[in-house]
């Protein structure tokens, strides 16, 4: 069974981007998802492989290239050639390598498969550094623009535990954070949180992030509208230096809510 659970990140080879479908954009920009609006094939692709759990490894294996595992994408008259990468986590990648298209007649001799063989005979069917390098900056790119809706998801799961059952350890977008949740006996709330202070690895790239100013600001305003939208809107707000229990390389705020 495949290491890695879907969607699986769907890439094009900047060869395959360029030759095979004549793009010409800016990587520094690039989306890959993008471009299914422009082209029936790329469509295709992230259709019949993003969701698929064994990445195409279950269709037909292209025989005539004998090195890695490649695997027949359709699309009417176009013949794809897709590799099922789990090298590189946290996510798998799948990657169209080639596109060419089929002719009956020439099979055997000069149609689509045996095109696509004979890059890999040249060494250019298969990603290459720069492919490796564009997906890092993608990565990295990723985890930044996300890290806000990354947030707000988990501080609504994790502040709903604490609420229920008085206390909660989780993530929040892959930061560690304990929460404890008191009612009084008049009903006031007092909501301890306590963030590690240690950096955090990026849910897609595996990389390190340090925990800014910035960022921490954004995990406490996240927990904030969690136990507002939860409960009612907070009277108190502010940094403490102790947490129920003791500090363990973290850092902590308090929310307190009036009856």
């Amino acid at each position: 069974m495949p290491d890695f659970d879907p969607p699986h990140d769907c890439r094009l080879t900047i060869r395959c981007l360029k030759a095979s479908f004549g793009f010409r954009a800016d990587l520094a920009t690039l989306s890959f998802e993008d471009l299914r609006s422009q082209n029936t094939v790329i469509d295709r692709f992230f259709e019949r492989r993003q969701n698929d759990e064994r990445g195409g490894e279950g269709g037909e294996r292209i025989g005539q290239v004998k090195s890695r595992p490649a695997f027949a994408l359709h699309s009417g008259r176009m013949r794809g050639a897709t590799w099922f990468d789990q090298s590189r986590p946290p996510q798998a990648i799948v990657w169209l390598l080639a596109v060419e298209e089929h002719d009956e007649r020439h099979k055997g001799r000069s149609d689509a498969y045996d095109r696509i063989a004979k890059l890999e005979a040249s060494g250019e069917l298969f990603p290459t550094e720069t492919d490796h390098k564009l997906l890092e900056l993608d990565r990295r790119r990723l985890d930044t623009s996300s890290f806000a809706d990354d947030v707000k998801a988990s501080a609504t799961a994790l502040v709903a535990t604490a609420a229920e059952t008085g206390r909660a350890s989780g993530e929040l977008a892959n930061v560690p954070a304990r929460l404890v949740w008191n009612r009084d006996a008049d009903g006031a709330v007092t909501l301890h949180v306590a963030i590690s202070s240690k950096p955090m690895n990026g849910p897609r790239s595996g990389f390190e992030f340090p925990l800014t100013d910035e960022r921490f600001l954004l995990l406490a305003e996240a927990v904030r509208q969690a136990a507002e939208a939860l409960y009612k809107p907070e009277v108190l707000a502010e940094p403490v230096w102790d947490f129920p229990g003791g500090l363990r390389d973290e850092r902590a705020f308090v929310l307190v809510f009036d009856p």
